[in-house]
């Protein structure tokens, strides 16, 4: 055996398969063998004396247990993600149905040209009488008067206007500015 064999069966085996046979033969007439060898055995010594002390942080089967636990954890989560999307995805539905249902009270509205009474009359009359309106007296026209309520507000409104603002029935009807004596034949 010459000192490459050696070096190769040595990379290759551990220190202790070495103690007999031809390689024994040769490491003691070869003296840069004999200190390879020494050095390789006490490296493999510490190395052995390192990791044998070396305990695992957790035993194994505590280490299985913590595993199949996740994996439980896991696959329960998986069923409330599940659930929760059911979730989510049926409240978009009814924001999407509620959205496209027309609200019975949607607010409507409507410019009142006055006849008779002011703004400020008119609002007196119908302000009392009617809940959830919005009025708004325009500054470029004294007698018009807009206001915003539900429509079957709205429809009241405008009846109480006819009652109130109606000229032929109240006072504010316009007199002939010429008296009736004086007609011509």
């Amino acid at each position: 055996m010459n000192c490459e064999t050696y070096l190769s069966i040595l990379a290759t085996l551990p220190i202790d398969e070495l103690t007999h046979g031809d390689a024994r033969a040769h490491v003691a007439t070869c003296r840069d063998c004999d200190r390879v060898s020494r050095v390789v055995a006490e490296r493999e010594r510490n190395m052995l004396m390192a990791f044998g002390e070396l305990y695992p942080p957790t035993p194994a089967d505590r280490f299985a247990s913590r595993a199949v636990e996740i994996s439980l954890r896991r696959r329960i989560g998986r069923y409330y993600r599940i659930g929760l999307g059911v979730v989510a995805g049926a409240m978009l539905l009814s924001i999407v149905v509620v959205r496209r249902v027309v609200p019975t009270n949607a607010m409507v509205n409507e410019t009142l040209r006055l006849q008779c009474l002011s703004p400020d009359q008119a609002i007196e009359i119908v302000g009392p009488r009617s809940k959830n309106m919005v009025v708004y007296v325009g500054p470029t026209a004294p007698n018009v008067i807009n206001i915003a309520a539900p429509a079957a507000e709205l429809t009241r409104i405008r009846a109480l206007m006819d009652v109130y603002d109606n000229p032929a029935a109240s006072q504010c009807r316009v007199q002939p500015a010429v008296p009736a004596s004086t007609k011509a034949p």
